[in-house]
């Protein structure tokens, strides 16, 4: 255990079971609904971790095995980080974000920066982004598209291990809560990720010029891309250091994707004309970001 804690166990084999685990749980006060998370080490060595109710790391007592004779250790996030867990496979349909618990981020928090890099099992590193005010972790989009996946319960369980500075260890286990490696899949050819697009365009409309812009539309086209978004949403526009927020919305039925708040700041600070084309394609494979190119109509030039 990460405080020193130290037993020996016996494994069988025939029901794959380790056996003498009471001690820990008594030690611990372990309860129905905490997780226990073995690492193997090597060898007979596995290190164990213990997550909350919430899924965030307990705050581990100062105890030790009455048959040793070290005395405890302090846990410290400088030695092995602090982890939290997701329980994905019972969230609905999220397809870019999983919640924070907020212990995790009453303890550390205050270190985590807001832009994130996620290294999972495989050495790839993601682009992700943690929300503070709803304590939330955005940006998974790219690791569904490197098992294309649709969502991230597709998943069982996502277990974060945060190391300091902007980086976070990610791991994923399946329904028979063992680790799932997690390497790009290859697509064939002529497919694309999540669906048949990661862009969507919009061209300049003459009522799109309005001193009040009552909303401009995301086509029915690029649905592959609008349906990733929630029915109140945001999403990010970057041009090479600029950047803008824009409000999304979805209405009757879900059948209408508009952009609402931003889209006039964005279309001055741009210079838009009648005509032109505004092209939003993914960034970093995420969901709610995205590099824009504006081609100019002809007589705009």
């Amino acid at each position: 255990m990460r405080n020193g804690y130290e037993m020996w166990l016996d494994f069988d084999k025939k029901k794959e079971k380790f056996i003498g685990l009471h001690f820990l749980y008594s030690y611990f006060c372990l309860k129905g609904g905490q997780s226990l998370f073995f690492e193997y080490s090597g060898g007979v060595v596995f290190k164990v971790s213990i997550f909350g109710f919430d899924g965030s790391e307990i705050e581990y007592p100062k105890v030790v095995h009455h048959l040793q004779t070290a005395k405890p250790c302090q846990v410290s996030l400088y030695d092995g980080g602090w982890s939290f867990v997701s329980y994905v496979s019972l969230a609905r349909k999220a397809a870019d974000a999983v919640v924070v618990p907020q212990l995790f981020v009453d303890r550390v928090g205050d270190l985590v920066p807001d832009k994130l890099e996620l290294v999972v099992s495989s050495g790839q590193q993601l682009v992700a982004h943690f929300k503070r005010k709803e304590c939330k972790i955005s940006g998974l989009a790219s690791l569904c598209n490197m098992l294309r996946f649709r969502y991230l319960n597709q998943f069982h369980i996502l277990h974060f291990n945060y190391v300091l500075g902007n980086r976070f260890n990610v791991t994923a286990f399946d329904d028979s809560m063992t680790e799932t490696p997690i390497y790009p899949k290859p697509y064939e050819h002529g497919e694309t990720k999540m669906g048949n697009s990661t862009s969507f365009e919009i061209l300049v409309q003459p009522f799109h010029m309005l001193r009040y812009c009552h909303g401009v539309d995301v086509s029915v086209d690029f649905r592959d891309v609008r349906d990733w978004w929630n029915k109140l949403d945001y999403i990010t526009a970057y041009i090479g250091n600029r950047c803008w927020t824009l409000q999304v919305r979805k209405r009757a039925n879900w059948k209408r994707t508009t952009i609402h708040d931003g889209w006039i700041e964005f279309r001055n600070d741009l210079d838009l004309a009648v005509g032109d084309v505004c092209v939003f394609h993914w960034r970093n494979d995420t969901i709610r970001n995205f590099d824009v190119c504006v081609l100019k109509a002809v007589c705009n030039v």
